[in-house]
């Protein structure tokens, strides 16, 4: 298994990129179309994106302005990380520009960890943009579908 890691600063105060992890209506203005979450531990959190994948999970642990962490899985099969079965935890730290925000995605097989890692960058730039004030702009990733693993391990 391989870890996804990203670190990167937001323009923005930690309570401010909190809830932009964890409210529906936010989450959907830099991620997905549609979001369901219930922020509590135990709650669940979905979102799906235009191309029709959807995102499935649980919410682990929330401290308010410091850390979110849920299980993540795909609804589709073919993708091999069924729903809660890898990890992300985001941390938020006081940085004098804003936020560091530290996001770890683990339990992802070697391919996949490679390709997830390409869509976290794209979806933290938009949570960037959103957290500072600005447009995302259209999703890039939007029309594309996640990869199937044997896709993926076989490029």
């Amino acid at each position: 298994m391989k870890l996804v890691e990203h670190r990167i600063v937001i323009a923005a105060s930690p309570s401010r990129v909190y809830e932009l992890l964890t409210d529906a209506t936010l989450l959907m203005e830099w991620m997905a179309p549609f979001a369901d979450v219930d922020p509590r531990p135990g709650g669940a959190v979905t979102w799906t994106h235009v191309n029709g994948d959807s995102v499935i999970g649980t919410f682990v642990e929330l401290v308010p302005a410091r850390r979110v962490v849920f299980t993540y899985g795909w609804d589709r099969e073919d993708v091999c990380i069924p729903p809660g079965s890898t990890t992300v935890q985001i941390d938020l730290y006081p940085h004098e520009e804003g936020t560091e925000l530290h996001l770890q995605h683990r339990g992802l097989a070697g391919p996949m960890a490679d390709a997830h890692r390409g869509g976290w960058a794209n979806y933290l730039a938009r949570l960037t943009a959103c957290a500072e004030g600005r447009d995302p702009g259209p999703d890039p990733l939007a029309s594309e579908r996640v990869p199937a693993a044997r896709d993926v391990s076989a490029s």
